[in-house]
C-alpha cells in the first residue's frame, strides 16, 4: 500500500495543530497584539509632546 501525503486524511504528527492554533489566534494572540499597537500609539504621542514642548 502507497502512503500518499497530499491527503488529509489526519493521519499526521501534526493533526492536532489546527485545532490548537484556533485558540491562539482567536483567544491568545489579540492580547499581545493590542498591547503592541497601544505602545506604538502611546510611544508617537510621547515623541509628539516632546516636539511640541521644544518649539
Amino acid at each position: 500500500m502507497e502512503t500518499n501525503l497530499t491527503e488529509l486524511t489526519g493521519a499526521y504528527a501534526g493533526a492536532w495543530l489546527p485545532w490548537i492554533m484556533i485558540p491562539l489566534i482567536f483567544y491568545i494572540l489579540p492580547f499581545p497584539v493590542f498591547a503592541l499597537v497601544f505602545l506604538w500609539i502611546e510611544r508617537e504621542n510621547v515623541e509628539q509632546e516632546n516636539v511640541e514642548q521644544e518649539t
